[in-house]
């Protein structure tokens, strides 16, 4: 038994060093993100790509080398028959360490990460008026949003976007609260209560 007792504390050293490999770390510059495809919001916050790009290739069979120029992406299905990505299905997908969400016209990388990230993409919206020669006009305009790492939520960059995060935070919401309606709305506002909602509130992923 004496000597058993040695051996039993490596194998609880050994254990207790393998579950600190998948403990969360916080995120800073430099975090390494796994490339691959994300079919969910879930998968990406997981930093386990639900199609690691190793098991990607093109129509012709090939290793996908870029997944920002391709369209024609294929992968092995749960029954093990090649599957053709639907891009307009998934939440994102991730490239050189670098995270891109689907968003308006297509994908966008994440301008700013924190528990409050920060995005800006280009959107096309389309009017239809039966009044008019062609039926109907469109636009396109350049959109931000706030992504919200909790709910992954797409929240407008106002005052009432903002704060549907901030309210959260007891001690934020009472001072964003506190401060007059028009300079809640201001732009410099909106950065500086996300700033100090992430510094307060920091993120974390898997290794």
């Amino acid at each position: 038994m004496r000597n058993a007792l040695p051996l039993l504390f490596a194998v609880l050293t050994v254990t207790a060093a393998a579950q600190t490999d998948t403990t969360m770390v916080r995120y800073q510059g430099g975090f390494e993100f796994h490339d691959g495809i994300y079919f969910s919001f879930q998968s990406f916050r997981d930093n386990a790509p639900t199609v690691p790009k190793e098991k990607l290739t093109t129509d012709q069979g090939q290793p996908v080398t870029d997944l920002r120029n391709t369209n024609k992406v294929y992968y092995p299905d749960s029954t093990g028959k090649r599957a053709k990505i639907d891009f307009d299905h998934i939440w994102g997908f991730c490239y050189d360490g670098v995270v891109y969400v689907g968003a308006g016209d297509g994908f966008s990388r994440i301008g700013l990460m924190g528990s409050i990230s920060h995005l800006v993409f280009d959107a096309t919206y389309r009017n239809l008026d039966p009044y008019m020669f062609n039926g109907n006009t469109s636009y396109t305009t350049e959109v931000e949003r706030f992504l919200d790492m909790a709910t992954g939520a797409l929240l407008p960059v106002t005052a009432d976007g903002l704060y549907t995060v901030l309210k959260t935070d007891p001690v934020l919401k009472e001072e964003f609260d506190a401060l007059p309606k028009k300079q809640r709305n201001k732009q410099e506002t909106l950065f500086l209560y996300m700033r100090r909602y992430n510094d307060r509130h920091p993120l974390y992923f898997p290794r």
